[in-house]
């Protein structure tokens, strides 16, 4: 709207500024006229037509500083969107509704483990620094907890066998240091369940989005 106005304004100017050069024309055109003025006469139009000229250039000047204002605030509108925008999704990403790809470990898991064993070893993976999570296709959100289902372990209601596969996007080396080091969550599981746990540093892996609402049930934003 901001715009619109001053290309009406601009507009108006540049008519006013015409139909003063065609005055200024046909004055030129008629010397029999001009040459019947006074001195004194002449003197007031050669003021008048100067003090006219002086105020459309002072216009002018206005209604450009006024669009470089609007260019600059469309400008910055712009960039606070984009910026906003990646907000957006960075936020969408990290809390499961997008997927994401990035570096980071693949972990291989056949054997018994248990609910409480793999909560333990989702955590112990969260606590270094990994950005996501998935174990085989279910996406790991901050509500997502492994069950004992009548079958087998279940999470977010989807069954995960004996065999799964658990994805983690982040720091590579950082990821298998925090979980390999002794005393880690590997040297315990290995203490209480049998399982073969195999680690694999990738470059790029993809992980999908949570397949759950996450709407909260109870909680409301704070206006």
């Amino acid at each position: 709207m901001g715009g619109r106005r001053a290309q009406i304004s601009l507009f108006a100017v540049a008519l006013a500024i015409g139909l003063l050069a065609v005055g200024q024309l046909r004055s030129h055109a008629r010397p029999t006229e001009i040459s019947s003025l006074s001195a004194q006469e002449l003197s007031t139009l050669i003021e008048t037509l100067t003090a006219r000229n002086l105020e459309l250039r002072n216009g002018l000047a206005d209604i450009g500083e006024q669009l470089r204002e609007y260019r600059a605030a469309g400008t910055e509108g712009q960039s606070a969107l984009g910026v906003s925008q990646e907000d957006l999704r960075r936020i969408s990403a990290f809390a499961g509704l997008a997927g994401v790809d990035g570096q980071g470990i693949v972990m291989t898991v056949e054997g018994s483990l248990d609910a409480i064993a793999l909560n333990d070893l989702v955590n112990e993976l969260r606590n270094a620094g990994a950005e996501a999570i998935a174990v085989d296709e279910v996406r790991i959100t901050a509500g997502s907890v492994a069950t004992e289902g009548p079958r087998s372990l279940e999470i977010d209601g989807v069954d995960i066998g004996k065999r799964f596969t658990l994805r983690a996007v982040g720091s590579p080396e950082g990821l298998v240091s925090a979980i390999e080091r002794p005393g880690g969550i590997i040297s315990q599981l290995k203490l209480v369940i049998s399982a073969t746990i195999t680690i694999q540093q990738v470059q790029s892996i993809q992980l999908p989005a949570t397949a759950r609402s996450l709407s909260p049930v109870v909680g409301k934003p704070i206006e």
